[in-house]
């Protein structure tokens, strides 16, 4: 049986383990029609490295498998956060072991609400997996 664990990386941390979260990231980042006209693992780096985003990375036997990258904000005066990226492996078996722990900590840091703007066709994922509410429809319309 495969142990598993899960790190929130302090962004120290974050240089040793880039080579393996790096391929992860970009895979969510380009997996998302808006993201990827704006998001890059590069980014995820930097947010996570100045400790503007929490990492939290999903091991099994030692090896990681999958990350969550949390984003920060600050909206009307009340604070939030954003699942900014999620990928790699694994994912539903970490979501059953650690996800509600993450929505504690999370909790525990006064955040008021976690948003994720996901791709419509995951949309149900996010609801029945992760326990999002259908808040509202994003939309973009580019200018150039």
């Amino acid at each position: 049986m495969s142990e598993i664990t899960i790190e929130m990386l302090e962004p120290e941390a974050i240089d040793t383990l880039w080579p393996a979260l790096h391929p992860m990231y970009t895979a969510a980042c380009d997996a998302h029609s808006i993201a990827k006209m704006e998001l890059s693992a590069d980014d995820i780096y930097k947010l996570g490295v100045t400790g503007m985003a929490a990492i939290f990375v999903g091991f099994v036997d030692g090896t990681p498998a999958c990350t969550v990258a949390i984003q920060f904000n600050n909206t009307n005066g009340r604070k939030g956060a954003d699942l900014i990226a999620m990928g790699g492996a694994h994912l539903m078996l970490f979501r059953a072991a650690y996800w509600e722990l993450i929505l504690d900590w999370l909790k525990a840091n006064g955040v008021e609400f976690l948003d994720a703007y996901v791709p419509e066709e995951r949309v149900p994922l996010y609801r029945k997996k992760f326990g999002f509410d259908m808040s509202c429809g994003f939309v973009r319309r580019q200018l150039h």
